[in-house]
């Protein structure tokens, strides 16, 4: 009886050491397969997708006249995407999604999950400090490096360096013949 309840104990307490995780894992896994199942065989509702927009600064890209069908993941704050098609212009990026509500909610329960195993204390002010950014998309929003290449000919001194060389004849003389050719 004694090892029995050792067995359950020690069940228990990897599980909570590990397992917890590995099996939110799986879930998440599932529920990205599952979703990417249903868009292959285009069993989403066209009507429920949503258009994201994402600035970007491309000039020299060949813009997109339509959306090409285009498979992948998007998380946006705390909701989770799977992109069904995409578009290029010179300045934004076009994203259609479909909403992901299983993972999205599986993913949250995680983070609720992690932040009362830790202790971490849910503090209000520090999501609110996260929404204060100068722009929309100002996290990716990166500085193009401009640069001027001129000629410089007035800057350049011409100078001439002359080396020694340490050796007078270049050539190494070896005792003997060289070999004869053979042809």
């Amino acid at each position: 009886m004694k090892r029995l309840f050792a067995i359950v104990f020690l069940i228990i307490y990897l599980f909570n050491w590990g397992g917890y995780l590995l099996l939110q894992n799986y879930m998440v896994a599932r529920a990205d397969r599952h979703m990417n199942d249903l868009i292959s065989q285009n069993l989403y509702d066209p009507n429920s997708l949503i258009e994201v927009k994402v600035k970007q600064n491309l000039p020299g890209i060949f813009e997109w006249t339509d959306y090409k069908n285009v498979t992948g993941q998007l998380q946006l704050k705390n909701a989770c995407y799977n992109y069904v098609k995409l578009k290029f212009t010179k300045d934004t990026l076009y994203v259609m999604c479909v909403p992901n509500y299983e993972k999205t909610k599986l993913v949250k329960s995680n983070i609720i999950y992690a932040k009362e195993l830790n202790d971490i204390p849910a503090d209000k002010k520090a999501d609110d400090s996260s929404a204060k950014k100068n722009g929309q998309d100002s996290k990716y929003d990166h500085l193009t490096l401009r640069m001027n290449f001129s000629v410089a000919k007035d800057r350049c001194i011409a100078s001439t360096i002359h080396l020694d060389n340490p050796f007078k004849d270049p050539l190494i003389s070896l005792p003997g013949q060289p070999p004869e050719f053979l042809s």
